[in-house]
This record gives structure tokens, C-alpha cells and sequence, in this order.
């Protein structure tokens, strides 16, 4: 799980970086800047991904609030992150569990 929540930072920051080169969002500032909203969003499934192993409630509580500021940042380009972060959130909350 640590590979497939690292991987969905890292398409988060690919994706929101790509989007913004290529102007498909715009640099609105009505919940700060949306292009580094997105790339904080990957940066924080990165660092969530580190905490996959050692700290179960800690990485999901990350891997949430990734989600969310990816979604509110990009909205449907950040699909795929999304679904792959909802897998690690589903894998971690379920080890809490047991």
C-alpha cells in the first residue's frame, strides 16, 4: 500500500502541475491558489505514504485530507489519485481495525 499511495502523490503533483501548464486551471484565488493547492495535496499523499507502515491512523487522516484538497484543488482530473488514495484509506482503516 505504501507503493500505490506514494504513486497517487506523485500523479497528484504530475497532474496538477500538467493542468496548470497547460492553463486547463485557472490561478483563481478564492481558496488560496488552486495549482499549488494541488500540488500540496500530492505532497501531503507522499508524506502520507512514509506513514502507511508505522502509523495506521496518522496516514489515513493524511491520505483524507489529501483527497480532499485534491478534489476541491482540480476536481475531476484528480480522479485517478482519488481512487487509488481511496484504496489506501479503505487498506489502512480496515489495519486499524484489527
Amino acid at each position: 500500500m505504501r507503493l500505490t499511495a506514494m504513486i497517487a502523490g506523485l500523479l497528484g503533483i504530475l497532474i496538477s502541475l500538467t493542468a496548470q501548464l497547460f492553463a486547463v486551471i485557472d490561478d483563481s484565488y478564492t481558496f488560496g491558489s488552486i495549482g499549488f493547492l494541488g500540488i500540496f495535496s500530492g505532497v501531503l499523499g507522499v508524506i502520507a505514504s512514509f506513514q502507511v507502515h508505522k502509523n495506521n491512523k496518522k496516514a489515513t487522516i493524511l491520505l483524507v485530507i489529501s483527497l480532499l484538497c485534491g478534489i476541491v484543488a482540480i476536481s475531476y482530473l484528480y480522479a485517478l489519485p482519488a481512487l487509488l488514495q481511496i484504496i489506501c484509506i479503505m487498506y489502512t482503516a480496515r489495519k486499524m481495525k484489527s
